[in-house]
């Protein structure tokens, strides 16, 4: 791993009696484990507890909770918090100090890309999910634009097999399934998902695809990657606590394996999104 890549941080949360706190990197309590619920943010940039407290892992700044963390979205490249609290919605950059209130409350968002099998390019968008089953599509601007008009349900991708690239986005409206091109211009409407089916190799040849293919949008595959869950909760990367009066980190490895992390102690990667961790003299790779 590049030195030039590793997170420093300078202080890590910490469980205790089933309760999350923050310690620093000289084992000093800086918030008491009182909190139930602990949400990871960013790469292990900030924590979220019990929706109460945001507190910043690098800098050691703590300040109230906007509401209940969702997920984060990146808009316009630049990487944006949801929370909610009661019947509103607000996407926040705790890095810059930046806010966007929404006028409506979303239950979750999700960034997709549709590339342009001419130019190459792929136009960025974001799904904004507002009930069980209803969707809208936005701009990926900051001022979040409707892409498409009016709402709509069970969205799907349809992907081209040899790159895994999404060349289109589809919608159900009024018992119709609308396909829209990486610009968004409607290329084919279907009465159910048999004719959408019948009408996939049409659509490869129009995008000069040799095979094309759908992918689920709620279900696993997009799923896996941590959106639209209905409990959103991250995985626990680590546990830490006191033992012996020493501070321990017991993380599971990608096999399920727990390792103890001791002071001045390495172990290989398991983490899959954290690109290094540094805290204290304990590297987490």
């Amino acid at each position: 791993m590049n030195a030039n890549s590793q997170n420093k941080k300078k202080y890590m949360p910490f469980k205790h009696n089933s309760l999350w706190g923050v310690v620093d990197s000289t084992q000093n309590t800086v918030i008491k484990p009182k909190y139930k619920r602990i949400r990871i943010l960013g790469d292990l940039d900030y924590v979220a507890l019990d929706n109460e407290l945001i507190f910043d892992l690098e800098k050691g700044t703590q300040q109230k909770s906007p509401g209940s963390y969702i997920t984060e979205i990146m808009v316009n490249n630049q990487r944006f918090y949801h929370f909610n609290n009661n019947k509103t919605s607000v996407l926040i950059d705790l890095k810059n100090n930046e806010k966007i209130s929404l006028s409506l409350h979303y239950i979750n968002f999700e960034n997709i890309n549709l590339l342009d099998p001419k130019s190459k390019i792929e136009n960025k968008y974001i799904v904004g999910k507002l009930d069980y089953d209803s969707y809208i599509l936005l701009q990926n601007t900051k001022n979040l634009p409707a892409a498409i008009a009016g709402k709509f349900a069970e969205p799907d991708l349809i992907f081209d097999r040899s790159s895994n690239k999404n060349l289109y986005f589809t919608a159900t409206k009024n018992s119709k399934i609308y396909v829209y091109d990486s610009n968004l211009k409607i290329v084919n409407t279907s009465l159910d998902e048999d004719k959408l089916q019948e009408n996939l190799p049409k659509l490869a040849k129009k995008a000069n695809s040799e095979e094309v293919r759908q992918r689920c949008f709620i279900c696993a595959e997009v799923m896996g990657q941590g959106t639209f869950s209905e409990d959103p909760v991250l995985p626990e990367i680590f546990d830490v606590s006191y033992k012996a009066n020493r501070l321990l980190v017991v993380y599971k490895d990608k096999q399920g394996k727990e390792v103890d992390v001791r002071p001045y102690q390495t172990f290989e990667k398991g983490c899959g999104y954290l690109d290094g961790v540094t805290f204290g003299k304990n590297l987490l790779l």
